[in-house]
């Protein structure tokens, strides 16, 4: 039987703009969180929570509160995945988004340690697990929704709602500390880093009306009728995570070592690379802000070009660029930050997001691209927040530690550039899908056929 496609063409005038707009608000309070986290816990919450520590070890303990947000990642893209495959991907990130902004604005009402003792460290750990399970289901329902959406010869542009968004968010934490540092003073070690978590709550009422107003893909609507009709006809309902692993985990696997090495050199930057600059090299916490700060600007002006440049020559060859003077970068990264010149710090900044652009703006559509619409919830959650916990989670509490214990910079970055090659030879291995149909539940001969493919030109949605 010949293809229906339900999904873009027939998309309502303003439609997918709003996908893009509720996406792009997701991904920016997805990655605000991190960024203001982050940024809390290379600066405060050592100090706040784990006083009772030396000052190294207090660090490590702080950034082992960010690692266990990541390790919470994968088990929520499993959780909202299941739903995001089964009931629709819209009804399951209103759920998250909900459960995300709450859980951060409850940081920000936390006692300390020395208000409540031990259980201050413990209500961190609670609200950051909470955190890190939405944050979950978020990235990849976003990226999931935007690219189903899409119109033809733009699901890569389309994906970058998500992936600007975060870097909008990213932006937004440093500039709420930027703000915040100087503008209470000696108050800001006692209650004036709670505002930037507080004021979550304004994206989060943002965030649920735009998610309202969206409506589901064309390619969700035919997969749940099929659900339904099955499920009258008595078939069970196969979970998605157990499709994943039975059919698409080498994919799983490939998906998370492309962009382990990238994200880890994203995040060190965030924490790591800021904890030392300030510690080690004397650098001003408001002067790594303000770097941070224009780094991050950069990241958000040229993430959509990635994004326009891959929808027309190829994703693969893109990320393999960026891949590839981020190889580079990461042994470039030491002699720049430890130079003690505001300007080489402010150009390794700049440098490290602008390359990394260019690997982040094309990675949503190739990871959408790599499984079926029965499971791509589930797919690209687990395979996006695998990534983020080993480069995002791990990687910053692993350098932090080996870096306490005695251990100088250059193995970590020798390490960094290590995961990068591997990324790079990961990507590799990727099938160019730039002329598969994502609507790719269809019929012939009785026989479901996924990632369908199709004339060039003729849907690249």
């Amino acid at each position: 039987m010949a293809e229906q496609s339900t999904a873009n063409p027939t998309t309502e005038p303003g439609q997918a703009r709003r996908v893009w707009v509720s996406s792009f608000i997701g991904g920016a309070i997805e990655f605000y969180d991190f960024s203001i986290y982050s940024t809390a816990a290379s600066l405060v919450f050592a100090g706040l929570f784990f006083s009772g520590l030396p000052p190294a070890l207090g660090l490590v303990a702080s950034f082992g509160t960010l690692a266990a947000g990541y390790a919470a990642r994968p088990i929520g893209g499993i959780i909202f995945g299941h739903f995001g495959d089964k009931i629709g991907r819209k009804k399951t990130l209103i759920i998250t988004i909900v459960v995300m902004g709450v859980a951060t604005f409850l940081v920000g009402l936390l006692p300390t340690t020395e208000m409540v003792g031990p259980a201050a460290a413990m209500m961190l750990i609670a609200l950051r697990l909470i955190q890190g399970l939405a944050v979950g289901g978020e990235w990849g329902g976003g990226v999931v929704l935007t690219s189903e959406h899409a119109p033809k010869g733009r699901r890569a542009l389309m994906g970058t709602a998500t992936t600007t968004g975060s870097a909008a968010g990213l932006l937004l934490g440093f500039a709420a500390f930027a703000i915040v540092i100087p503008a209470t003073g000696d108050n800001f070690m006692t209650w004036g880093w709670r505002i930037p978590f507080l004021v979550t709550i304004v994206l989060f009422i943002l965030a649920i009306y735009m998610r309202l107003r969206v409506k589901e893909s064309g390619t969700m609507v035919k997969r749940r009728a099929e659900i339904l009709e099955a499920e009258a006809a008595g078939q069970k309902f196969e979970n998605p995570f157990v499709s994943v692993m039975r059919t698409n985990w080498r994919w799983v696997i490939i998906g998370a070592l492309i962009f382990t090495g990238p994200f880890l050199i994203q995040n060190l930057m965030l924490t790591f690379w800021v904890a030392y600059s300030v510690g080690t090299s004397g650098v001003p916490q408001g002067s790594i802000i303000n770097v941070g700060m224009m780094a991050l600007a950069a990241c958000l002006v040229l993430l959509p070009v990635a994004a326009i440049i891959a929808d027309k020559y190829g994703r693969r060859k893109v990320i393999l660029w960026g891949i590839g003077l981020q190889v580079i970068n990461s042994i470039l990264v030491v002699p720049m930050l430890s130079s003690g010149s505001f300007a080489m710090l402010t150009a390794s900044y700049v440098l490290t997001f602008s390359i990394h652009a260019f690997i982040l703006g094309p990675l949503t559509a190739v990871y959408v691209e790599l499984f079926p619409t029965k499971n791509r919830y589930t797919g690209v959650s687990v395979t996006y927040q695998l990534a983020s916990l080993l480069g995002g989670g791990l990687g910053p509490l692993v350098a932090q530690s080996l870096f306490a214990s005695g251990v100088n910079v250059w193995p970590i970055a020798l390490g960094v550039t290590f995961l990068c090659v591997v990324a790079f030879l990961a990507t590799l291995l990727v099938r160019r899908k730039d002329d598969v149909d994502l609507h790719d539940i269809a019929e012939e001969g009785g026989r479901v056929v996924d990632a369908v493919r199709v004339p060039r030109g003729v849907s690249n949605a």
